[in-house]
Formats: C-alpha cells, sequence, structure tokens
C-alpha cells in the first residue's frame, strides 16, 4: 500500500483549486454573456405624432422574438387593435398589430408583452398621438 507524499499532496490540493477557479470563471463569464443578451426595444412605430391614416403598430427589438402581443387604447378608452398582433411574419424581430379603421384624432397608448427566443419575458408601452 503507498501513501502520497507531502508534495504530492499538495500537487492534488492546487490541481483541485486551480479547475475550481477555472470553472467559476468560466461560469462567471457565461452569465454575463447571457445577461448582456437580453432583447431590447430598438424603434417603435408610431413614435411621437402620426396621421389617423396609419394601419399598424409595431415595436422592433434588438433579436429574435418567440411570441408576443400589443393592444391599443386610444381616446374614450376605447380599444383600437384589432385582435392581439403578434411577431411579424416579415421580421422575426418584431411585433405588429393591426388598428381598427375608425382611428380619431387623440392620444393612444399601446402595452406590449414579448418573449424573447432566450424564453426572457418582457413587458411595456409606449404613448403616441395621431392627427387628422
Amino acid at each position: 500500500m503507498s501513501t502520497a507524499t507531502p508534495n504530492q499532496k499538495r500537487a492534488a490540493v492546487l490541481a483541485a483549486c486551480a479547475a475550481l477557479l477555472l470553472s467559476l470563471v468560466l461560469a462567471g463569464t457565461w452569465m454575463a454573456a447571457s445577461a448582456q443578451a437580453h432583447t431590447e426595444v430598438a424603434k417603435v412605430k408610431p413614435s411621437g405624432s402620426a396621421k389617423t391614416s396609419i394601419r399598424t403598430v409595431s415595436i422592433t427589438f434588438t433579436g429574435l422574438i418567440r411570441s408576443g402581443s400589443i393592444r391599443v387604447v386610444g381616446p374614450g378608452g376605447k380599444v383600437y387593435s384589432a385582435g392581439r398582433g403578434g411577431r411579424d411574419p416579415r421580421n422575426v424581430n418584431r411585433l405588429v398589430v393591426p388598428l381598427k379603421r375608425s382611428l380619431k384624432a387623440g392620444t393612444y397608448k399601446a402595452k406590449w408583452k414579448a418573449v424573447a427566443a432566450d424564453g426572457h419575458e418582457q413587458s411595456g408601452s409606449f404613448g403616441f398621438r395621431l392627427r387628422r
């Protein structure tokens, strides 16, 4: 039966510590990268002011969107979005919802929910004004 010498024990402990340290560094790097990878809103339409002839509201994100919805409420608290909307079939980074044809001049608010490709759920809102 052989026993390890003090130098062999010290080398084994140092190797284990080095492996642990390396795994912690790699895990920290991975977590930092995934935390920074969340999709953000890049652009909303309309922004600010638009004419009552607009037909859609859209939100473009910095990354792929798995699913989502937009609800548009306007003057008098009336819902002006036609349905829930969803991911734009022409751009997987965009949510879009059609609007009803009876738009009136006034202030509108679009509330949205989205699920990014990484599964991160987000929500928000933005306002805009419509003029004739």
